[in-house]
């Protein structure tokens, strides 16, 4: 009899264990399956994400709210973190390598999208749509959101022909790309009463040039290794084309922008993306000389930057400051280590010494590349010619 009661114990005990089992199933199912707030990387904001993976993480270039929900205007950055297998051993670490797979830029409600959302796909494909408290209200449309004017819209080129529209999930911000070469000219005197803009319209150029801001910060992020800082010379590129033409849409905007809202406007409501736009002008500027063999032109520029912009207004601006500021502290070592070198070119030129003079100029280009050096030595090869 006792053995019955036991039997029967057990019986129950393993069935209350399957529907327990099974129910914590559901809910860890559940809970992945649906939207949720999750923290982002840096574990300092919350943000909405209607379809939570263990394996994606997300950044926030924004603010944050009192509560640590991210608020206003920015760009969720999307990643997949790749498990890493820990040496020895088939258990994987805690984070692998993380690779972007989307960007979503637009306003942040308490941590949801709320309103008109850019959206670029790992493709490089744009798409925008609306989102109404963290969800679609309508599909994603190919290309850009629609300019303010047709001035604008005349600037933009085209996105490809029927780019697919992305699966559902986080998505990715590009800025739209003008199709001449990056040739920022200095910004015009607006008129100090610009003709007065309807309420609607001038939020919403505000709201565009606060998003274009925002992609375009991604994009040269992208492209210098996430603002990496500089420590080689040899280590400075280029921008890809794309993204210095990027930029160069966003320099014109903002250019329009001021002349219509007026410089009171653009200060009151975008002086973080203001000078964010001048920066990244910069960063154009310096890498395309300092690839250029011009180090001297890229430290004046860099300088005077600096000078009149020495520290960022917003936290989602420091990396770029910082990756600015590395380049500048480098060119003026190099300049300081290659003026030794100047010193004793010039020393040995005075003494009709040209062969050393020349070799002294060299190793100061070599150290810090400057057109005025490359023409002492020319002139100085001239000179020993008769010429």
């Amino acid at each position: 009899m006792l053995e019955i009661e036991l039997g029967k114990k057990k019986t129950v005990t393993a069935r209350c264990l399957f529907v327990c089992t099974t129910l914590l199933l559901l809910f860890a199912n559940g809970a992945y399956g649906s939207g949720t707030y999750q923290h982002t990387r840096d574990r300092r904001t919350l943000i909405w994400n209607n379809s939570p993976r263990r394996d994606h993480e997300a950044t926030w270039s924004g603010q944050r709210d009192s509560n640590g929900f991210a608020t206003g205007y920015g760009t969720l950055t999307w990643y997949k973190v790749q498990p890493a297998i820990v040496t020895g051993s088939n258990i994987p670490s805690a984070r692998g390598r993380a690779v972007v797979i989307n960007r979503f830029s637009g306003k942040m409600v308490r941590g949801k999208f709320d309103g008109p959302v850019v959206n670029v796909d790992a493709s490089g494909k744009m798409f925008h749509g609306t989102l109404v408290k963290g969800t679609k209200a309508n599909d994603w449309v190919a290309g850009p959101l629609p300019p303010t004017d047709q001035q604008l819209s005349e600037r933009v080129s085209r996105s490809a022909v029927n780019p697919q529209p992305p699966a559902e999930g986080p998505p990715h911000f590009a800025a739209a790309v003008l199709t001449r070469p990056f040739t920022p000219e200095p910004s015009a005197t607006a008129p100090s009463t610009p003709a007065a803009v309807e309420p609607e319209v001038k939020n919403r150029m505000i709201m565009d040039f606060k998003e274009q801001t925002q992609v375009v910060l991604a994009r040269v992020g992208d492209a210098t290794g996430d603002f990496q800082e500089i420590d080689r010379l040899d280590s400075v590129q280029r921008l890809p084309a794309a993204v210095s033409e990027s930029v160069a849409s966003l320099v014109d905007r903002a250019r329009d922008f001021r002349a219509k809202l007026g410089y009171e406007t653009a200060l009151s409501e975008c002086r973080s993306e203001t000078e964010t736009v001048d920066a990244l002008s910069a960063v154009v500027r310096s890498t395309r000389n300092i690839a250029g063999s011009d180090a001297s032109a890229a430290n004046s520029g860099l300088t005077d930057f600096l000078k009149n912009n020495p520290e960022p207004l917003i936290d989602a601006q420091r990396p770029l400051w910082r990756y600015l500021t590395s380049m500048r502290l480098l060119c003026s070592r190099l300049e300081k280590q290659a003026e030794t070198h100047l010193q004793r070119a010039g020393a040995f030129a005075s003494a009709g010494r040209t062969g050393d003079a020349i070799r002294e100029y060299q190793e100061a280009y070599r150290i810090f590349p400057n057109p005025a050096t490359t023409e002492k030595i020319r002139q100085l090869q001239r000179n020993s010619l008769g010429l």
